[in-house]
């Protein structure tokens, strides 16, 4: 695999897994905003993220390492 593949193949893995934590955060504080809930939505939306950013990462290191540049 050529370095710029696997380098854009790492970024998209990095970049899946921030959204993964950032987006169920912001997606609680909007719905706490448009709600009225004060923060509770907020607190679940950043331990939902947490949780599935966590999971996701130990995923990734789990995948076997691709050695195909070494062909």
């Amino acid at each position: 695999m050529p370095p710029l593949v696997a380098a854009m193949l790492w970024t998209s893995r990095i970049t899946s897994i921030a959204l993964e934590m950032a987006v169920p955060g912001l997606l609680g504080y909007w719905l706490d905003r448009r709600l009225g809930t004060g923060l509770v939505l907020l607190l679940v939306g950043v331990a939902i993220g947490f949780a599935t950013g966590i999971l996701s990462l130990i995923r990734l290191t789990r995948e076997p390492p691709d050695d195909s540049h070494d062909r």
